[in-house]
């Protein structure tokens, strides 16, 4: 969980600020009423419509236990967000957070560079004996592409669509705390992971799941409301 900078902190060098989650301020929303409805309409169009579809589709064409398919379909889902922003929200993907690294501050490149090898390293060591069954696949190369890249690009989808559309929307209507926390919930209890209600049916102690997930999910920089 990311704060809101305190002026105190320019002067940690910024090395250190990320990890004190001293981010700078992120600009402005700047885009207008009409735009955020279309981003929300977006956001129910993508995850009430288009990737339930996309998965219906698939298995009427047998092809939904391809090895190829995850990742044709996240592609696909990615693509067709990042293009409704353009087209039908008019506005562009920098303007909902997607910048570019010439713009990133030095506090979220030193934090980037900083946390990627410690999460690759962690998650080495969690997956060690999963990881070594993979090493020994002959298809190493098949195994990279079908399975680590679908699921990088399934990460970006839900921070594009959760964060960067609905969130993003929520706190400018509504303020940080009650934005946050209700992308949140929509996030933990909506359609991305509403199979956990399925299996809750025959063990409801699975419904601790969702704690889980609620609090596990990362929010975006506090800032106080104007």
């Amino acid at each position: 969980m990311t704060v809101a900078q305190d002026p105190r902190a320019s002067r940690i060098n910024p090395f250190w600020r990320g990890q004190l989650f001293l981010f700078d301020k992120p600009p402005d929303k700047n885009w207008s009423h009409q735009q955020g409805l279309r981003l929300l309409l977006v956001f129910l169009f993508m995850e009430g419509i288009a990737r339930p579809l996309v998965g219906i589709g698939a298995r009427s064409l047998n092809v939904a236990d391809r090895s190829w398919w995850p990742l044709a379909q996240m592609s696909l889902l990615t693509a067709l967000a990042c293009w409704l922003v353009v087209s039908f929200v008019k506005t562009s993907l920098s303007t909902l957070g997607l910048r570019a690294w010439s713009r990133w501050s030095k506090t979220e490149k030193f934090y980037f560079l900083q946390t990627i090898p410690i999460a690759v390293i962690v998650f080495s060591l969690i997956n060690l004996d999963g990881l070594k069954a993979l090493w020994a696949q002959p298809n190493l190369g098949e195994v990279a592409l079908f399975i680590f890249v679908p699921q990088m690009i399934w990460g970006m989808y839900q921070e594009i669509v959760y964060r960067a559309f609905l969130q993003s929307e929520l706190v400018r209507r509504w303020g940080a705390v009650r934005g946050i926390a209700a992308s949140n919930l929509i996030f933990t209890l909506g359609p991305l992971h509403a199979y956990h209600f399925l299996a809750a049916r025959t063990n409801p102690s699975h419904l601790w799941i969702f704690a889980g997930i609620f609090a596990i999910r990362r929010t975006d920089r506090l800032q106080p409301d104007p």
